[in-house]
């Protein structure tokens, strides 16, 4: 169990380095995946919206008034 979480907390030190390096050698490449990934998201959450307000109207003018 010790030997286990040894191996854990190696990681996640390894990792946590790794990504440092990665962030301070690639900071350009990693600002635009980051940009071009809010604004696909962006576009997403948009139309999801639209389609979702879409749905509700259609589902409101197929309900019987009472």
């Amino acid at each position: 169990m010790i030997k286990s979480m040894g191996i854990l907390i190696g990681g996640i030190f390894i990792g946590a380095v790794g990504a440092e390096i990665i962030c301070k050698n690639y900071s350009k490449t990693i600002k635009s995946v980051y940009d071009k990934t809010c604004s696909i998201t962006s576009g997403i959450t948009e139309a999801f919206n639209k389609g979702y307000a879409n749905a509700m109207q259609s589902q409101e003018a197929a309900e019987p008034s009472v």
